[in-house]
């Protein structure tokens, strides 16, 4: 076992051990005894509960380091990241490997010998992948609920069990820019197993990916009034808070590092359905097919079969942008779904379900400060490797920098960088000391993009036939999409309101003519003098 898995596997058991105890008084036989299950002495006990009470989270009772910097192994942190990275990363995505094994440790050395490091043996791969399916099978047989057969899964009370699944939305939509089609989006959920409600949802155009469960994972402990404000929808939505236990298919994005570690960090259980049977996920794929059938009322629905699709024309009456879609599913969700009769909770509502267990159970929620909200994101933000160069670092063909990469390119330290795909006005460096500091553009002029927004513009960069991309060719095709958008919005409210104007119902036109007629009658009518003589006209002759 590796000093990081060893390190890791104590901190886990003196939270397991210190979480029981609560935050009263503590009494010497308690610390004798809590001291005997981890072998310490009891005053320690003391010293490890204030700091485990001060931040209540696993990591805040890891030991002090000592000697050499984590990662100091023989084999060197470079090679133990590869390992890593092949174990955790790549070969959850191979499914046709015939021996998985032998590929596994060719695939390694291969990146080795790419990266000039030395090449591990055969025997220390087999290690570290034998260990990670132990720990991985011994979590998963750990959990309560691991042996339930199909149906019987049951949660007590709200955020005991999160179900978390994706699907493509039977819907065809058109980008902001051009009102071309962009395809169907995908949507993943979070479902309360106890109350049926939603905690969560993430609309894309990407895949889904590890990014996408830990901003879902994130958005589901978060309060929701900062993201309705920010997509502009009024509505209610008070369901939030940490999970006990995610129940999850077998996905390679369910699997990821950032995911198995915020989880770890937060006490939250990983729970995988066996694979090949959906049907150990029903409550989530029931909510799946019924908000499918509600979508099937939008412009531009596909149905949920490919037959038939030719004839409901879908590419002709596609109209809803990705950020309309994502306003409508909020809406439907949190004023429709929410406070409609549930069959599965005998004709309760899952909100007032939701009102009525929330109070009583042990619902775990952020402190509600700026820091432990920022703390919870960044754990299970996705990651990426970065050097520090003379001009800082690059990121999405973007520069970033902050005062302390002058003093740490003189080594060319490598960080790792957590984004948010929102959001990459900002970013989140971390030397390996586990503190993160947040690191802005290098021109602070740029506006905040997503990476959705940065990708659809280099691929129109790329489109027109050039290989190289900068950052001002990124920035600069994003402002002038977005000045199209605008316009266009602006011309379609000025078209609005001008046919508002213009448009008179059909009842006021006849009053009007019957009026005038009216009118003309009254004050227009001459009398005639049949007995005075005829005046002629001057006319031509031909």
């Amino acid at each position: 076992m590796t000093d990081a898995n060893e390190r890791s596997s104590r901190v886990e058991k003196v939270a397991s051990v210190l979480r029981p105890l609560g935050r009263g008084p503590l009494s010497r036989e308690q610390a004798i005894l809590a001291g005997h299950l981890l072998d310490v002495h009891w005053t320690t006990v003391y010293r490890l509960r204030r700091r485990f009470l001060a931040d209540p989270v696993a990591s805040s009772v890891a030991p002090y380091r000592r000697g050499p910097s984590l990662g100091g192994g023989r084999l060197g942190d470079n090679v133990e990241k590869v390992i890593d990275e092949v174990v955790h990363v790549w070969l959850p995505k191979q499914r046709q490997l015939a021996h998985p094994a032998t590929d596994l440790v060719l695939e390694v050395q291969r990146r080795c010998s790419l990266a000039g490091l030395q090449l591990p043996s055969r025997t220390t791969i087999g290690r570290r992948w034998a260990k990670h399916r132990e720990l991985d099978a011994l979590k998963r047989a750990a959990l309560p609920d691991a042996l339930q057969a199909p149906g019987s899964l049951v949660a007590k009370y709200p955020l005991e069990i999160v179900q978390v699944d994706h699907t493509q939305a039977d819907v065809l939509l058109v980008s902001e820019y051009d009102r071309r089609i962009i395809g169907r989006p995908w949507l993943t959920i979070a479902l309360d197993v106890a109350t049926r409600c939603v905690l969560s949802f993430y609309v894309s155009m990407d895949r889904p990916g590890a990014a996408t469960v830990g901003l879902l994972l994130t958005r589901a402990a978060l309060r929701k009034e900062p993201w309705l404000e920010k997509i502009e929808v009024d509505a209610e939505w008070p369901m939030s808070g940490i999970p006990k236990v995610l129940h999850l298919d077998n996905a390679a994005e369910f699997k990821s590092r950032a995911l198995r570690s915020g989880c770890r960090e937060y006490d939250i259980d990983l729970m995988y359905r066996p694979v090949g049977r959906p049907h150990f996920g029903g409550h989530i794929e029931r909510l799946n097919r019924t908000l499918m059938e509600r979508v099937r009322g939008l412009p531009g629905a596909t149905g949920s079969s490919p037959k038939g699709r030719k004839a409901r024309q879908s590419e002709k009456t596609a109209a809803l942008t990705l950020r309309e879609f994502e306003q409508w599913l909020a809406i439907e969700v949190a004023r429709r779904y929410h406070h409609a009769a549930h069959r599965g909770l005998l004709g309760a509502t899952p909100a007032d379900l939701w009102k009525m267990q929330v109070r009583s159970a042990d619902a775990r929620q952020l402190p509600a400060t700026g820091g432990a909200e920022l703390r919870f994101l960044i754990r299970f933000l996705p990651a990426a490797s970065r050097t520090i160069q003379a001009y800082g670092l690059t990121l999405f063909h973007i520069r970033y920098w902050h005062p302390i990469f002058a003093a740490w390119r003189e080594t060319r330290r490598t960080v790792t960088v957590r984004y948010h795909p929102e959001d990459l006005s900002r970013i989140f460096v971390t030397a390996g000391t586990g503190d993160y500091l947040e690191v802005r553009y290098a021109d602070m002029r740029r506006p905040a993009i997503s990476l959705f927004e940065q990708r659809t513009a280099l691929k129109a960069i790329r489109s027109e036939g050039q290989n190289t991309v900068s950052e001002a060719q990124v920035f600069r095709t994003i402002e002038e999409q977005r000045s199209v958008i605008a316009n266009a919005r602006r011309i379609t409210a000025r078209a609005r309101r001008r046919s508002r104007k213009k448009y008179v119902p059909l009842e006021e036109v006849l009053e009007r003519v019957v009026h005038s007629r009216s009118e003309a009658s009254e004050h227009e009518v001459e009398t005639v003098d049949y007995d005075a003589p005829v005046q002629p006209f001057d006319v031509e002759q031909w």
